[in-house]
């Protein structure tokens, strides 16, 4: 049975996105006790290896007829965050690859209700994004818990 999620419908039992609680607190906290260390470019690497990662996983997960919503899966990360997107934009050599798919300008506009379903058109939750961060919850924690204790113990940051 799905239930209400934080952008749409989510299949019970299921945890949804991964958010460290107090990050930013932490980031901010190691910016005040040594100004002169540059922790955004350790954060982005961090980030973005998450992202990619998840965002490969998901592609064992996702639903496929076309190959189109698997080939709009994209990894994005900044310094504070990460985030694996869907739906967007195909680029030309991919459209023809997958058959000159062009609607909507070469968007996957059934991104979001494939994966959060769409009940009032019997469209089930398929949430494969989820799924792939659910694979990877554990060492996504371990990952953000050992570039903070590095960042501790290189800068001599002990409070």
């Amino acid at each position: 049975m799905a239930t209400t999620g934080t952008f749409g419908y989510r299949v019970e039992g299921r945890e949804g996105a991964v958010k460290i609680e107090g990050l930013n607190k932490v980031r901010r906290d190691l910016k005040k006790l040594a100004s002169d260390v540059d922790y955004g470019s350790q954060f982005l690497a961090v980030n973005k290896t998450l992202a990619d990662a998840v965002a490969r996983d998901s592609e064992n997960y996702v639903p496929y007829r076309t190959g189109a919503l698997s080939a709009s899966i994209r990894a994005a990360a900044s310094q504070k965050s990460a985030r694996v997107k869907v739906g967007g934009r195909l680029s030309k050599e991919v459209r023809s690859v997958l058959g000159g798919y062009g609607v909507g300008k070469g968007s996957v506009q059934y991104a979001g209700p494939i994966h959060f379903g769409w009940p009032a058109r019997f469209i089930k939750p398929q949430p494969f994004i989820y799924d792939a961060v659910d694979k990877r919850r554990k060492e996504i924690a371990e990952r953000y818990a050992e570039l903070i204790t590095k960042l501790i113990k290189t800068n001599d940051l002990n409070p």
